[in-house]
């Protein structure tokens, strides 16, 4: 079934939709949440909660891409089990990935300032946008999915050397970028 139907069985309040979702989008999301919540109980709830944030959303929500709305929503869910669940404690894979970021940007500002202000996704669109494509392939899921290097390494047929040195510039790149636009780093 192609996402505009799921989407619009949800509008129509379908329970088919729900079966659908978990057809065609069980693997995407398992393995969005497995990156982020080491128990696979605590996966298979998290997916769960998904179905149910995404009943209560569409509509009025109304996804151009139900599969980048799904990830999203999962990511967040997942993220706010862990923190709920190891809010002492911490990850290697996904936390890895988050302190590179950290040690190269954000040294000296809240990161929820800048996250609520209007125009950050627009700025963080735009930077990806103007990236090459293999380096903005290698970050989104090095930072948004949370995939190790040798991951990421693997399935392009590539070094870690490459994957590491391209993420360093892209950081680097970033911290320029945000600097420009005056966030003080």
């Amino acid at each position: 079934m192609e996402e505009k139907q799921i989407i619009s069985l949800f509008q129509q309040r379908s329970e088919q939709a729900i079966i659908q979702t978990k057809e065609k989008y069980h693997t995407l999301c398992m393995s969005i949440a497995r990156r982020i919540l080491p128990d696979e109980r605590d996966a298979e709830e998290c997916l769960e909660d998904v179905l149910l944030k995404v009943w209560n959303s569409i509509p009025p929500m109304q996804p151009d891409s139900l599969a980048a709305y799904l990830s999203r929503v999962t990511r967040n869910t997942a993220l706010d089990r862990y923190s709920y669940n190891y809010a002492d404690k911490r990850s290697t894979a996904l936390t890895d990935a988050f302190e590179e970021l950290e040690g190269s940007l954000m040294a000296s500002f809240d990161v929820e300032q800048i996250a609520q202000a209007k125009d950050f996704q627009h700025f963080i669109n735009q930077f990806l946008q103007d990236l090459k494509k293999e380096h903005r392939v290698y970050f989104v899921r090095r930072y948004w999915y949370g995939e190790s290097i040798s991951e990421i390494a693997v399935a392009f047929g590539i070094s870690e050397e490459k994957v590491k040195s391209s993420l360093f510039r892209t950081r680097n790149r970033l911290k320029s970028a945000l600097e420009k636009e005056g966030v003080t780093i």
